[in-house]
């Protein structure tokens, strides 16, 4: 039954992909700038913006799966349906809802809440020899973003909450000169703040300085202490087909650590992702 289930979402989002596909080659973005885009988590910061209604992003992490999509379910209200948790037996739920738009300094606000379910522990950092993340349980955080478009083409984004976690094991992956703590039922904090420079209508530049639990690089893992910097590409902006005006890069340089363990991870990160839809302004 598992593997009938994962064969059954793998066929849907492909259909998924393929009917939008359809929509986006015959997209009405004229030019595919990086300048106009609404942005949710550019290289893991927490923006307050939502999607228009009908808007979609296809996320593609470099797997051979199916990664995540975003959509505006209405102009206030984004969700994230994410294909390689419901392949992987994972219950994901995400969803931003924006409460007010920018008015001189007064920032645009949104909400965001997110909700995860492990059924067995899983080691986020399996690949790695000197560090060991598992989760297992209920992960569910909540946080209030804010978002500041400082200067024409400067946004700042600033988010700050709480992650509850059901079970986290933190440690050095050595049963002989082990370092490390395991955490159960615990409320933690994050908070997290990011800049935007959109510099060109094809390139962005972003650096985020977070504590706690992110969403894209090793997401939902509370206390960790990350810093990033990075770019997005839109390499064929203006190109008249819609598939290639519409398709985006982003490459970060990741580090983060933890306190639990003497250990500093960094190293590059990236996704591919197309933006479309969403009604005309």
């Amino acid at each position: 039954m598992g593997k009938l289930k994962k064969i059954i979402i793998l066929l849907l989002t492909l259909f998924l992909i393929g009917t939008k596909g359809a929509e986006l080659y015959a997209s009405n973005n004229k030019t595919g700038s990086l300048k106009s885009e609404f942005t949710l988590h550019p290289v893991d910061a927490f923006t307050a913006y939502t999607l228009k209604r009908g808007e979609w992003i296809y996320n593609h992490a470099l797997t051979p799966y199916p990664s995540w999509f975003w959509w505006g379910i209405t102009d206030n209200i984004t969700t994230e349906l994410d294909t390689e948790c419901w392949l992987g037996g994972v219950v994901s739920l995400n969803f931003r809802f924006k409460l007010l738009n920018q008015r001189n300094f007064i920032p645009t606000i949104a909400f965001e809440t997110m909700y995860q379910y492990l059924s067995k522990e899983i080691d986020q950092l399996d690949t790695y020899d000197s560090l060991s993340v598992k989760r297992k349980g209920h992960l569910w955080y909540d946080r209030l973003n804010l978002s500041w478009e400082v200067k024409k083409n400067i946004y700042l984004h600033i988010s700050g909450g709480a992650t509850y976690l059901e079970s986290l094991t933190i440690d050095n992956a050595d049963t002989v000169n082990y370092e490390g703590e395991t955490y159960n039922n615990r409320v933690t904090p994050d908070i997290s703040a990011g800049i935007d420079f959109r510099a060109y209508e094809w390139l962005s530049l972003h650096a985020v300085a977070s504590y706690g639990t992110t969403f894209i690089y090793l997401d939902n893992v509370p206390r960790k202490q990350q810093f990033n910097i990075g770019a997005r590409f839109a390499p064929f902006y203006g190109h008249k087909n819609g598939i290639l005006r519409n398709f985006r890069l982003e490459l970060a340089i990741l580090t983060f650590r933890f306190k639990e363990v003497d250990h500093l991870v960094s190293g590059p990160l990236g996704f591919i992702y197309w933006q479309w839809g969403g009604k005309e302004e």
